[in-house]
């Protein structure tokens, strides 16, 4: 009861106007918040509007979110105000069924529309009169300008300086602008994507590399190491420092729940309880859930807290070796390597295991060398950050750039590994959606193991593998978009897209749940696809013809559809269907407004439709369409 009254009054709190669906084209001025590139080859920006051009201040979004032209208006900046011509439209619906709902993740963060800028972006004068949005826009003013200066302080002195600066920003302020997509692809393969966005690791990083060095620094002053508990001194400045990196990172969800961990880690160590124990960890998911409880349901939420689960139970049965008192420095220096290697080799072990059934349910793909790429970047990341956070720290100074080129110098060694890891074959296993049920089972078996001790908690194996044995969910065998842009067809286990260059996001999404192999040969074998209409020929396996413009098709066209198919698939609205269409299934613009994307299975001569709306209900985010809006 106390959850869904904490999930209402979140998404009542942050309710903000979205725009309307029956108009696209927007002249409008805004600030610009922030810099959301994904990566140097799409930029993207995120604005607060102020005046949008036939929308009363009422109706006017609070956030919204444009692509730009790769390369146009470099000179726009995090707190610049401009003016701009955009085609925007309301957040998304999921491109799939049951698959990742963007509108519902616009939501809470307050971004009421999507789009694109076709042409330049001017600057303007404009000023704000709220003191919050001033003050957002003065932090990512400063973040931009420290990405700049990191940028530049790397770029021009390494080969790959470019990429090497876009790194070591983006591991600083989160911003990505100069890496480009080469890099992420690679990144992403070799299973460490997830240094690239600030999370659990920095955090830790960040604010043990704070508090130990503090607790060292501190010692050194004998008066105060007497009179002062310096660890509680030390953890207290570790919290700040903590929340000056989570403000320079522009706090994104991930950020944020790291942030929270570390720093219930750090106020129990303030209250002389244990920092490091599955008791915090409970009470950092609790407080995550009471600040922002649209979390429970984000992978990274889940990821991120079933392996620190997980390598908070490792902790608790790691024992460390016996040693010897005396015994040479050579010797104990060889003793210690070892163990740390095999320290590291369990974490890592342990964290890949606890993260997989996430990975896998929620994106399909497993990167099978992972653990192996992780382990070999660990230490180097260790170093990576602090000597960044001295770098930042000293960017004024010359020490500064001495400290971000030795970072760089780390940051190279982790693209290396990530280039070898990423070009072995197999590197990138796609593992096919099971039932959406299995990953409970795998997560409750995860918690178990991690809860239970004794022999006993090896019985949690068995669920928590269930993500890896479970059958598979059957493969539909058509999928069409949305908004009835595009379509694919599945047979034999490959798909193929009807428009090869149109929407196909979709198509990759849902190709990539049901583990299909893209077949690009065959349209050309089972269709005639000519301007807007697609005609099954007379040894297509599925009969579905499909006309893909807003504007009605010819009678002509449309007998042609009719004549050939047992299902006619039309984006757009017809009033009367001709007598050659009757006795043949169809759909149409009203069935995309009412049900979104679909997947249709053909089963003993029977259409099954799977569709998007209907699993997402009744939301806030989602609001009923046209058709539904009527029956009410």
């Amino acid at each position: 009861m106390v959850g869904m009254s904490v999930c209402a009054l979140r998404s009542d709190h942050v309710r903000a106007p979205v725009l309307p669906s029956d108009r696209n084209s927007y002249r409008l001025e805004a600030f610009v918040i922030d810099d959301l590139s994904p990566s140097s080859d799409h930029p993207r920006l995120l604005l607060a509007p102020i005046r949008i051009d036939g929308l009363s201040p009422d109706k006017t979004p609070l956030r919204v979110r444009v692509s730009l032209r790769p390369g146009s208006n470099s000179d726009i900046r995090p707190g610049d105000a401009v003016s701009l011509f955009a085609i925007l439209n309301p957040p998304p619906a999921p491109l799939i069924p049951g698959g990742y709902d963007f509108a519902r993740t616009a939501w809470f963060q307050g971004i009421g529309g999507v789009g694109f800028v076709p042409g330049e972006i001017h600057k303007t004068d404009i000023k704000s009169a709220s003191w919050r949005l001033n003050l957002v826009l003065a932090v990512n003013r400063l973040r931009g300008n420290l990405t700049r200066a990191i940028h530049e302080s790397v770029a021009p002195v390494f080969t790959e300086g470019s990429t090497l600066g876009g790194f070591a920003a983006a591991l600083v302020t989160g911003q990505q602008t100069y890496i480009p997509d080469a890099f992420v692809d690679t990144m992403r393969d070799s299973g460490l994507a997830h240094i690239l966005s600030i999370s659990g690791v920095h955090m830790a990083i960040v604010g043990g590399a704070v508090f130990f060095a503090l607790r060292y620094a501190l010692t050194l002053w004998p008066w105060l190491a007497l009179r002062v508990p310096i660890k509680k001194l030390a953890a207290a400045l570790s919290i700040i420092a903590i929340l000056i990196y989570l403000a320079l990172s522009g706090a994104p969800a991930p950020a944020v729940r790291s942030a929270v961990v570390a720093i219930v880690a750090f106020a129990a160590i303030l209250c002389d309880r244990r920092a490091l124990s599955l008791h915090s960890l409970a009470i950092a998911a609790l407080v995550v859930m009471l600040l922002t409880p649209e979390a429970v349901i984000q992978p990274g939420f889940q990821m991120s807290f079933a392996a620190t689960a997980a390598l908070l139970a490792l902790a608790e049965v790691h024992q460390a070796p016996i040693r010897e008192i005396h015994v040479p420095w050579w010797v104990r220096t060889i003793q210690s390597s070892i163990e740390g290697l095999w320290l590291s080799l369990k974490v890592s072990i342990v964290a890949t295991a606890a993260t997989t059934p996430f990975a896998i349910a929620y994106f399909n793909r497993f990167s099978v060398y992972g653990l192996f790429s992780n382990l070999f970047e660990a230490p180097i990341t260790a170093v990576v950050m602090p000597t960044l956070a001295a770098g930042t720290i000293l960017s004024a100074t010359p020490a500064g750039a001495f400290f971000l080129r030795i970072a760089a110098c780390g940051l190279w060694l982790i693209g290396k590994i990530a280039a070898i890891v990423s070009s072995i074959p197999g590197a990138v296993l796609t593992w096919p959606a099971a039932p959406a049920y299995v990953l409970a089972m795998s997560f409750l078996g995860v918690v178990w193991v991690c809860l239970v001790r004794g022999y006993g908690r090896w019985l949690g194996l068995v669920p928590a593998l269930a993500i890896l044995w479970w059958p598979r969910l059957p493969a539909s065998d058509v999928w069409i978009d949305p908004t009835g842009g595009n379509a694919a067809i599945h047979t034999g286990g490959q798909a193929y897209v009807l428009r090869p260059k149109v929407k196909l996001y979709g198509f990759e999404q849902w190709s990539q749940r049901y583990g299909l192999k893209t077949d690009p040969s065959g349209r050309d074998r089972t269709y005639d696809c000519s301007g807007y209409a697609c005609t099954p020929l007379p040894d297509a396996d599925l009969r579905i013809g499909f006309w893909f413009s807003n504007r009605p098709p010819s009678a002509i066209a449309l007998d042609t559809l009719c004549l050939n198919s047992d299902l006619v698939v039309l984006r757009s609205p017809l009033a009367d269907w001709p007598d050659t269409c009757q006795g043949v299934n169809h759909v149409s613009s009203g069935d995309f407004r009412r049900l979104g994307a679909m997947e249709l299975t053909r089963t003993a001569g029977t259409w099954t439709i799977k569709a998007a709306q209907p699993l997402r209900g009744h939301r806030p985010w989602s609001e009923p369409s046209e058709a539904e809006a009527e029956d009410q």
